[in-house]
């Protein structure tokens, strides 16, 4: 609630209301190469940057983010903190979703009851995506890549967080803006380009991260929208009216 609705409330001599409680989600990152902010990473190593970026996000969304630590590739560290993932409303780990040798995420939740409801989803980036659930908590297996793994929860764990908080609508805000930039679809998926929305007078306009892909981080710096490209079509040119979606609504 904002101030105008307690006040509303309070004026109204109402003291107590029914609310949803916020989510508590588990954050689980997964990789031997991953090390903790503050440390040198060494060859083969990155910062577990997955960690602050859903960290971050979670908290825009007035979830309640439980950190759980980096599961290192092996089958006990992974169950173990899974286990302890599995205690909070929705839990989300990231990396270990593939088809790598160490990738072990998803034969971990197999051994403590996972319902698999979908896994691979043809969409760039991000297609190695996990969802089911263990009892009654719904788990998602984000890519380990920083760019995949924020496109995926944008797509996917949002609308499972909106839901679980009481919105009426879990669905995408869409803004039907002008492109500013050429953009190319995908051949065999569909994708989703990280950009900025602006808007001018009464107008939007939508201008495209100059850097886009799995491996390119400075596509989501300062986005603010998303926009679906669906594959086998011709080039998209500036001018052309097109539907993104919004990532920062203001509900």
């Amino acid at each position: 609630m904002r101030a105008g609705e307690i006040g509303l409330l309070t004026s109204a001599g109402i003291a107590r209301v029914r609310v949803y409680l916020k989510p508590k989600v588990g954050l689980l990152s997964t990789g031997d190469e991953l090390v903790e902010l503050g440390n040198k990473p060494r060859h083969g190593q990155l910062v577990n940057s997955n960690i602050y970026i859903l960290t971050a996000r979670l908290q825009e969304l007035d979830c309640e983010p439980v950190p759980i630590g980096i599961g290192r590739d092996s089958h006990d560290s992974i169950v173990e903190m899974l286990r302890t993932g599995l205690k909070t409303d929705l839990l989300i780990s990231t990396g270990g979703v593939s088809v790598g040798e160490k990738d072990y995420v998803h034969e971990c939740l197999q051994s403590l009851g996972f319902i698999k409801k979908f896994c691979k989803v043809a969409i760039k980036p991000g297609k190695p995506v996990l969802f089911g659930t263990v009892g009654e908590t719904p788990v998602f297996g984000l890519p380990g890549n920083p760019v995949s793994s924020a496109a995926t929860f944008e797509l996917f764990a949002k609308p499972a967080l909106r839901l679980l908080a009481g919105y009426p609508d879990q669905s995408p805000q869409m803004v039907r803006a002008e492109l500013t930039g050429a953009v190319t679809p995908g051949r065999k998926r569909e994708a989703f380009l990280w950009g900025y929305l602006k808007q001018i007078v009464l107008d939007f306009f939508f201008t495209p991260a100059s850097r886009q892909g799995s491996g390119q981080n400075r596509s989501i710096q300062g986005a603010n929208a998303l926009l679906p490209l669906p594959p086998d079509e011709e080039e998209w040119k500036p001018g052309r009216r097109v539907e993104v979606m919004l990532l920062y609504s203001s509900t």
